[in-house]
Protein backbone atom coordinates (compact mmCIF):
# COMPACT_ATOMS: atom_id res chain seq x y z
CA UNK A 1 0.00 0.00 0.00
CA UNK A 2 1.27 3.46 -0.94
CA UNK A 3 1.40 6.27 1.61
CA UNK A 4 0.96 9.75 0.17
CA UNK A 5 1.50 12.94 2.16
CA UNK A 6 -0.48 15.97 1.03
CA UNK A 7 -0.39 19.52 2.37
CA UNK A 8 -3.71 20.76 3.72
CA UNK A 9 -5.21 23.22 1.26
CA UNK A 10 -8.79 24.46 1.34
CA UNK A 11 -11.70 24.07 3.74
CA UNK A 12 -12.53 20.48 2.83
CA UNK A 13 -9.00 19.28 3.50
CA UNK A 14 -8.94 21.27 6.74
CA UNK A 15 -12.08 19.51 7.96
CA UNK A 16 -10.55 16.12 7.14
CA UNK A 17 -7.45 17.21 9.06
CA UNK A 18 -9.43 18.36 12.11
CA UNK A 19 -11.66 15.27 12.15
CA UNK A 20 -8.72 12.84 12.09
CA UNK A 21 -9.33 11.66 15.71
CA UNK A 22 -12.82 10.57 14.70
CA UNK A 23 -11.47 8.90 11.54
CA UNK A 24 -8.93 6.96 13.63
CA UNK A 25 -11.55 5.71 16.06
CA UNK A 26 -11.06 7.86 19.16
CA UNK A 27 -14.81 7.67 19.87
CA UNK A 28 -14.24 4.04 20.87
CA UNK A 29 -12.41 5.38 23.94
CA UNK A 30 -15.19 6.09 26.49
CA UNK A 31 -12.99 8.65 28.30
CA UNK A 32 -12.16 10.76 25.25
CA UNK A 33 -13.72 14.23 25.05
CA UNK A 34 -13.81 15.53 21.47
CA UNK A 35 -11.92 18.83 21.08
CA UNK A 36 -14.02 21.90 20.37
CA UNK A 37 -13.54 22.36 16.65
CA UNK A 38 -14.50 26.04 16.64
CA UNK A 39 -11.33 26.72 18.65
CA UNK A 40 -9.17 24.63 16.33
CA UNK A 41 -10.61 26.21 13.20
CA UNK A 42 -9.67 29.60 14.59
CA UNK A 43 -6.12 28.38 15.30
CA UNK A 44 -5.72 27.54 11.61
CA UNK A 45 -7.39 30.69 10.25
CA UNK A 46 -4.79 33.33 9.26
CA UNK A 47 -7.36 36.08 9.90
CA UNK A 48 -8.29 34.92 13.40
CA UNK A 49 -5.44 32.83 14.76
CA UNK A 50 -3.52 34.44 17.64
CA UNK A 51 -0.60 32.11 16.93
CA UNK A 52 -0.38 33.01 13.24
CA UNK A 53 -0.03 36.66 14.23
CA UNK A 54 3.53 35.75 15.28
CA UNK A 55 4.15 32.32 13.73
CA UNK A 56 4.04 30.23 10.55
CA UNK A 57 2.26 26.91 10.11
CA UNK A 58 1.88 24.07 7.63
CA UNK A 59 -0.35 21.02 7.98
CA UNK A 60 -0.33 17.64 6.20
CA UNK A 61 -2.55 14.60 5.88
CA UNK A 62 -1.30 11.07 5.24
CA UNK A 63 -3.38 9.13 2.68
CA UNK A 64 -3.32 5.39 2.11
CA UNK A 65 -5.38 3.85 -0.70
CA UNK A 66 -7.42 7.05 -0.87
CA UNK A 67 -8.21 7.12 2.87
CA UNK A 68 -6.87 9.57 5.47
CA UNK A 69 -4.73 7.71 8.01
CA UNK A 70 -2.75 10.42 9.83
CA UNK A 71 -1.93 14.10 10.22
CA UNK A 72 0.74 16.47 11.50
CA UNK A 73 1.50 20.19 11.63
CA UNK A 74 4.84 21.98 11.72
CA UNK A 75 5.29 25.51 12.94
CA UNK A 76 7.86 28.18 13.74
CA UNK A 77 7.22 30.91 16.28
CA UNK A 78 8.90 34.31 16.22
CA UNK A 79 7.81 34.91 19.83
CA UNK A 80 9.71 31.78 20.86
CA UNK A 81 12.74 32.93 18.85
CA UNK A 82 12.74 36.26 20.72
CA UNK A 83 12.25 34.65 24.13
CA UNK A 84 14.88 31.94 23.58
CA UNK A 85 17.54 33.35 21.22
CA UNK A 86 19.87 30.42 21.95
CA UNK A 87 17.22 28.08 20.53
CA UNK A 88 15.87 30.34 17.80
CA UNK A 89 16.51 27.63 15.20
CA UNK A 90 13.84 25.34 16.71
CA UNK A 91 10.70 24.26 14.86
CA UNK A 92 7.72 22.56 16.46
CA UNK A 93 5.21 19.92 15.48
CA UNK A 94 1.63 19.47 16.62
CA UNK A 95 -1.72 17.86 15.84
CA UNK A 96 0.11 14.54 15.41
CA UNK A 97 -2.21 11.57 14.99
CA UNK A 98 -1.85 8.39 13.02
CA UNK A 99 -3.01 4.85 12.60
CA UNK A 100 -0.77 2.45 14.49
CA UNK A 101 1.77 2.12 11.69
CA UNK A 102 5.38 3.36 11.97
CA UNK A 103 5.57 3.81 8.20
CA UNK A 104 2.76 6.38 8.31
CA UNK A 105 4.41 8.17 11.23
CA UNK A 106 7.77 8.32 9.45
CA UNK A 107 6.17 9.69 6.30
CA UNK A 108 4.37 12.43 8.23
CA UNK A 109 7.47 13.42 10.15
CA UNK A 110 9.47 13.39 6.93
CA UNK A 111 7.21 16.11 5.52
CA UNK A 112 7.37 18.15 8.74
CA UNK A 113 11.17 17.85 8.90
CA UNK A 114 11.65 18.93 5.30
CA UNK A 115 9.50 22.01 5.90
CA UNK A 116 11.40 22.82 9.11
CA UNK A 117 14.75 22.57 7.32
CA UNK A 118 13.44 24.91 4.62
CA UNK A 119 12.90 27.46 7.41
CA UNK A 120 16.50 27.08 8.57
CA UNK A 121 15.61 25.02 11.63
CA UNK A 122 17.93 22.41 13.11
CA UNK A 123 15.58 20.61 15.51
CA UNK A 124 11.92 19.62 15.65
CA UNK A 125 10.16 19.51 19.02
CA UNK A 126 6.64 18.64 20.08
CA UNK A 127 3.80 18.06 20.08
CA UNK A 128 2.45 21.53 20.81
CA UNK A 129 -0.87 22.81 19.50
CA UNK A 130 0.46 25.25 18.57
CA UNK A 131 2.71 26.40 21.41
CA UNK A 132 3.15 25.69 25.12
CA UNK A 133 0.03 27.73 25.91
CA UNK A 134 -2.07 25.16 24.07
CA UNK A 135 -2.21 21.35 24.17
CA UNK A 136 1.23 20.16 25.21
CA UNK A 137 2.72 16.70 24.89
CA UNK A 138 1.48 13.16 24.35
CA UNK A 139 -0.30 11.36 27.16
CA UNK A 140 1.97 8.47 28.23
CA UNK A 141 0.58 7.72 31.71
CA UNK A 142 -2.93 8.14 33.08
CA UNK A 143 -5.17 6.65 30.40
CA UNK A 144 -7.74 5.55 32.99
CA UNK A 145 -9.13 9.04 33.68
CA UNK A 146 -10.76 11.58 31.35
CA UNK A 147 -8.92 14.65 30.04
CA UNK A 148 -9.69 17.93 31.73
CA UNK A 149 -10.37 21.16 29.87
CA UNK A 150 -7.42 22.17 27.68
CA UNK A 151 -5.54 18.88 28.10
CA UNK A 152 -4.91 16.27 25.37
CA UNK A 153 -5.94 12.61 25.35
CA UNK A 154 -4.67 10.08 22.82
CA UNK A 155 -4.36 6.37 22.16
CA UNK A 156 -1.59 4.63 24.12
CA UNK A 157 0.44 3.78 21.00
CA UNK A 158 1.00 7.39 19.91
CA UNK A 159 4.15 7.95 21.99
CA UNK A 160 5.77 4.79 20.62
CA UNK A 161 4.95 5.92 17.07
CA UNK A 162 6.75 9.22 17.61
CA UNK A 163 9.76 7.37 19.01
CA UNK A 164 9.72 5.05 15.99
CA UNK A 165 10.26 8.12 13.79
CA UNK A 166 13.51 8.89 15.63
CA UNK A 167 12.24 11.19 18.38
CA UNK A 168 13.52 10.55 21.92
CA UNK A 169 11.96 12.09 24.99
CA UNK A 170 12.87 15.74 25.58
CA UNK A 171 10.74 16.62 28.61
CA UNK A 172 7.85 15.26 30.68
CA UNK A 173 4.99 17.32 32.05
CA UNK A 174 2.93 16.31 35.07
CA UNK A 175 -0.75 16.64 35.91
CA UNK A 176 -1.79 16.37 39.54
CA UNK A 177 -5.10 15.45 41.13
CA UNK A 178 -6.34 17.05 44.32
CA UNK A 179 -9.30 15.45 46.07
CA UNK A 180 -11.41 17.92 48.02
CA UNK A 181 -10.57 17.74 51.68
CA UNK A 182 -7.21 16.03 51.22
CA UNK A 183 -4.94 16.88 54.17
CA UNK A 184 -2.43 19.67 53.69
CA UNK A 185 1.07 19.36 55.12
CA UNK A 186 1.01 20.99 58.61
CA UNK A 187 4.16 23.03 58.01
CA UNK A 188 2.78 24.36 54.71
CA UNK A 189 -0.45 25.30 56.47
CA UNK A 190 1.48 27.10 59.22
CA UNK A 191 3.54 29.10 56.71
CA UNK A 192 0.43 29.93 54.71
CA UNK A 193 -1.42 31.15 57.78
CA UNK A 194 1.52 33.32 58.83
CA UNK A 195 1.61 35.00 55.40
CA UNK A 196 -2.17 35.42 55.21
CA UNK A 197 -2.11 37.11 58.64
CA UNK A 198 0.14 39.93 57.40
CA UNK A 199 -1.92 43.14 57.56
CA UNK A 200 -0.97 44.22 54.03
CA UNK A 201 -1.79 40.85 52.40
CA UNK A 202 -5.26 40.09 51.07
CA UNK A 203 -6.85 37.54 48.75
CA UNK A 204 -9.81 38.44 46.56
CA UNK A 205 -11.81 36.78 43.82
CA UNK A 206 -11.52 37.90 40.22
CA UNK A 207 -14.53 40.01 39.33
CA UNK A 208 -16.46 39.21 36.15
CA UNK A 209 -17.74 42.78 35.90
CA UNK A 210 -14.11 43.87 35.58
CA UNK A 211 -12.89 40.80 33.70
CA UNK A 212 -10.77 42.70 31.15
CA UNK A 213 -8.82 44.19 34.07
CA UNK A 214 -8.47 40.76 35.68
CA UNK A 215 -7.20 39.24 32.45
CA UNK A 216 -4.55 41.94 32.27
CA UNK A 217 -3.45 40.96 35.79
CA UNK A 218 -3.26 37.30 34.76
CA UNK A 219 -1.14 38.27 31.73
CA UNK A 220 1.24 40.48 33.68
CA UNK A 221 1.85 37.94 36.44
CA UNK A 222 2.06 34.97 34.07
CA UNK A 223 4.47 36.70 31.71
CA UNK A 224 6.76 37.63 34.59
CA UNK A 225 6.46 34.54 36.79
CA UNK A 226 6.77 31.95 34.00
CA UNK A 227 9.36 33.69 31.81
CA UNK A 228 12.16 31.25 32.71
CA UNK A 229 10.04 28.10 32.33
CA UNK A 230 11.10 25.80 29.52
CA UNK A 231 9.40 26.67 26.19
CA UNK A 232 7.61 29.69 27.67
CA UNK A 233 6.26 32.33 25.33
CA UNK A 234 4.36 35.38 26.62
CA UNK A 235 0.65 35.86 26.32
CA UNK A 236 -0.16 38.35 23.58
CA UNK A 237 -2.97 40.90 23.68
CA UNK A 238 -4.81 38.94 20.98
CA UNK A 239 -4.65 35.72 22.99
CA UNK A 240 -5.86 37.48 26.10
CA UNK A 241 -8.75 39.05 24.20
CA UNK A 242 -9.92 35.57 23.20
CA UNK A 243 -9.63 34.34 26.79
CA UNK A 244 -11.56 37.36 28.05
CA UNK A 245 -14.30 36.76 25.48
CA UNK A 246 -14.68 32.98 25.78
CA UNK A 247 -13.68 32.06 29.33
CA UNK A 248 -15.94 34.68 30.88
CA UNK A 249 -18.96 32.51 30.08
CA UNK A 250 -17.96 29.76 32.49
CA UNK A 251 -15.61 31.39 35.01
CA UNK A 252 -16.39 30.61 38.64
CA UNK A 253 -15.27 33.70 40.56
CA UNK A 254 -14.75 31.70 43.76
CA UNK A 255 -11.81 29.74 42.34
CA UNK A 256 -10.14 32.50 40.31
CA UNK A 257 -8.11 34.47 42.84
CA UNK A 258 -5.71 37.38 43.14
CA UNK A 259 -3.40 37.91 46.11
CA UNK A 260 -2.52 41.54 46.77
CA UNK A 261 0.24 43.15 48.78
CA UNK A 262 -0.39 46.76 49.77
CA UNK A 263 -3.36 46.73 47.41
CA UNK A 264 -1.28 45.74 44.37
CA UNK A 265 -1.58 42.38 42.51
CA UNK A 266 1.27 40.12 43.64
CA UNK A 267 0.07 36.63 42.71
CA UNK A 268 -2.81 34.94 40.94
CA UNK A 269 -4.48 31.55 40.84
CA UNK A 270 -6.60 30.95 37.72
CA UNK A 271 -8.77 27.84 38.07
CA UNK A 272 -11.83 27.08 35.95
CA UNK A 273 -14.65 24.53 36.09
CA UNK A 274 -13.95 21.45 33.98
CA UNK A 275 -16.26 22.26 31.09
CA UNK A 276 -15.21 18.99 29.43
CA UNK A 277 -17.81 17.38 31.69
CA UNK A 278 -20.51 19.42 29.93
CA UNK A 279 -19.48 19.11 26.27
CA UNK A 280 -18.52 15.45 25.91
CA UNK A 281 -21.69 14.70 23.91
CA UNK A 282 -21.31 17.72 21.59
CA UNK A 283 -19.10 15.78 19.14
CA UNK A 284 -16.75 18.75 18.93
CA UNK A 285 -19.31 21.24 17.63
CA UNK A 286 -20.77 24.29 19.34
CA UNK A 287 -21.53 27.24 17.08
CA UNK A 288 -22.38 25.03 14.08
CA UNK A 289 -24.97 23.24 16.21
CA UNK A 290 -26.89 25.99 18.02
CA UNK A 291 -28.73 23.45 20.20
CA UNK A 292 -25.38 22.54 21.75
CA UNK A 293 -24.86 26.16 22.76
CA UNK A 294 -28.28 26.17 24.42
CA UNK A 295 -27.38 22.94 26.23
CA UNK A 296 -24.09 24.40 27.43
CA UNK A 297 -25.71 27.56 28.80
CA UNK A 298 -28.35 25.48 30.60
CA UNK A 299 -25.78 23.09 32.04
CA UNK A 300 -23.56 25.93 33.23
CA UNK A 301 -26.52 27.28 35.17
CA UNK A 302 -28.12 24.09 36.46
CA UNK A 303 -25.54 21.30 36.18
CA UNK A 304 -22.20 22.79 37.10
CA UNK A 305 -19.08 20.63 36.66
CA UNK A 306 -17.99 18.56 39.66
CA UNK A 307 -14.28 19.06 38.99
CA UNK A 308 -12.06 22.01 38.16
CA UNK A 309 -8.67 22.59 36.61
CA UNK A 310 -6.07 24.95 38.04
CA UNK A 311 -4.51 26.28 34.84
CA UNK A 312 -2.24 29.10 35.97
CA UNK A 313 -0.57 29.93 39.25
CA UNK A 314 2.09 32.58 39.56
CA UNK A 315 3.79 34.99 41.93
CA UNK A 316 5.58 38.11 40.75
CA UNK A 317 9.34 37.76 41.06
CA UNK A 318 9.78 40.57 43.58
CA UNK A 319 7.45 38.73 45.99
CA UNK A 320 8.51 35.19 45.12
CA UNK A 321 12.11 36.04 46.01
CA UNK A 322 11.03 37.66 49.26
CA UNK A 323 11.26 35.73 52.50
CA UNK A 324 8.27 37.65 53.78
CA UNK A 325 5.95 36.98 50.84
CA UNK A 326 7.43 33.83 49.29
CA UNK A 327 4.57 31.72 50.70
CA UNK A 328 1.89 33.53 48.68
CA UNK A 329 1.71 30.50 46.44
CA UNK A 330 0.79 28.34 49.46
CA UNK A 331 -1.82 30.89 50.49
CA UNK A 332 -3.47 30.65 47.07
CA UNK A 333 -3.26 26.83 46.95
CA UNK A 334 -4.95 26.58 50.31
CA UNK A 335 -7.51 29.24 49.52
CA UNK A 336 -8.59 27.72 46.20
CA UNK A 337 -8.85 24.27 47.83
CA UNK A 338 -11.06 25.63 50.59
CA UNK A 339 -13.25 27.71 48.29
CA UNK A 340 -13.53 24.90 45.74
CA UNK A 341 -14.74 22.44 48.36
CA UNK A 342 -17.28 24.97 49.60
CA UNK A 343 -18.57 25.33 46.02
CA UNK A 344 -19.12 21.58 45.80
CA UNK A 345 -16.17 20.56 43.61
CA UNK A 346 -15.12 16.99 44.38
CA UNK A 347 -11.57 17.71 43.27
CA UNK A 348 -9.43 19.34 40.67
CA UNK A 349 -6.49 18.91 38.35
CA UNK A 350 -3.37 21.05 38.70
CA UNK A 351 -1.69 21.07 35.32
CA UNK A 352 0.74 21.17 34.02
CA UNK A 353 4.13 21.28 35.78
CA UNK A 354 7.59 20.50 34.43
CA UNK A 355 9.12 17.24 35.61
CA UNK A 356 12.27 19.04 36.78
CA UNK A 357 10.51 21.89 38.59
CA UNK A 358 11.19 20.26 41.94
CA UNK A 359 10.16 23.23 44.06
CA UNK A 360 6.68 23.44 42.53
CA UNK A 361 6.19 19.66 42.41
CA UNK A 362 7.13 19.20 46.05
CA UNK A 363 4.90 22.09 46.98
CA UNK A 364 1.96 20.48 45.20
CA UNK A 365 2.61 17.20 47.00
CA UNK A 366 2.63 19.03 50.33
CA UNK A 367 -0.78 20.43 49.46
CA UNK A 368 -2.10 16.87 49.28
CA UNK A 369 -2.24 16.38 45.49
CA UNK A 370 -1.07 13.20 43.71
CA UNK A 371 0.65 12.97 40.33
CA UNK A 372 -1.76 11.04 38.08
CA UNK A 373 -0.92 11.84 34.47
CA UNK A 374 2.30 12.30 32.48
CA UNK A 375 2.58 14.05 29.12
CA UNK A 376 5.73 13.79 27.01
CA UNK A 377 7.40 16.14 24.56
CA UNK A 378 9.89 14.74 22.06
CA UNK A 379 12.72 16.28 20.04
CA UNK A 380 14.89 15.31 17.09
CA UNK A 381 17.96 16.97 15.63
CA UNK A 382 17.46 17.58 11.92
Amino acid sequence: MTIEIKAVEGKRAQEIFLHMPWTLGMKSDPLWVPPMLDDQRRLLDPKKSPFLAHGELQCWIAWEDGKPVGRISAQVDSDFDKQWPSEANTAFFGFFDSKDDPAVARALFGAAEAWARSKGRVRLRGPFTLDAKGDTGVLVEGFDTPPRIGMPHNKPYVGALIESAGYPKRKDFYAWWYTAGAPIDPLTHKISERTRALPNVSVRTMQLKHFAREVDIVRDIYNEAWKNNWCFTPFTSMELAIIADEYKMFIDEEIALVAEVDGKPAAMCFAVPDVNELVKDFDGELMRRPLNLVKLLWRLKFRRPKAARLILLGVKEEYRASRKYGALVAVLYEEVAKRGAARGYVGGELSWTLEDNDQINRGIERMGAKKYKVYRVYEKAL
